[in-house]
């Protein structure tokens, strides 16, 4: 409550501050123009100290659980390895190598080996052969290259990294 109360002092003060510093002047587009940025900044400062105030008491009323515990632990640099991890495996149809590569190439991400390890120990739900198959399409399509370049180029370390297996998977189940 103290802190609404001062809140509202500060922003009783920002408007007169404001109201002398514009000096009176009958301009009303620019009155109006200083009263809207006036009235968001007091919603901003109230939303923030309502925010302030709930979490203030969360955190006095809540017992924390072991899943929020856990996650507040993971380091920031792990959690932006894994949304990378996801990002570079479900929308660039990347190799479980070549994922890692990116993570920890300094011509890539340059994460740290630990932030890569939980990250690829943590990606869940990627299809390697979908992403095998969708890489050796794009191949056949863009590229007209044969099957055969298709599969030096799904598993060459210079390439897309991906097992013999997956590439197999791929090259088995290209369109004819």
């Amino acid at each position: 409550m103290k802190k609404k109360l001062i809140l509202g002092a500060v922003v009783v003060l920002v408007l007169i501050v404001g109201i002398s510093l514009s000096g009176g002047k009958d301009n009303e587009k620019s009155s109006q123009s200083t009263t809207a940025q006036q009235e968001r900044t007091t919603e901003s400062e109230t939303a923030e100290a309502e925010d302030e105030s709930e979490t203030t008491e969360t955190k006095e009323s809540a017992k924390p659980t072991a899943s929020s515990k856990s996650e507040s632990k993971v380091p920031m640099e792990h959690q932006a390895a894994l949304k990378k991890a996801q990002s570079y495996a479900r929308h660039m149809d990347m190799s479980e190598a070549g994922v890692r590569e990116q993570l920890a190439s300094s011509y890539g991400e340059s994460f740290t080996p630990e932030a890569v390890t939980y990250a690829m120990e943590h990606l869940e739900g990627i299809d390697w052969e979908a992403n095998a198959l969708a890489k050796a399409k794009s191949y056949q399509k863009d590229m007209a290259m044969s099957t055969e370049s298709i599969r030096e180029q799904l598993t060459s370390d210079y390439g897309e990294q991906f097992t013999s297996e997956q590439a197999d998977y791929a090259i088995q189940h290209l369109p004819s």
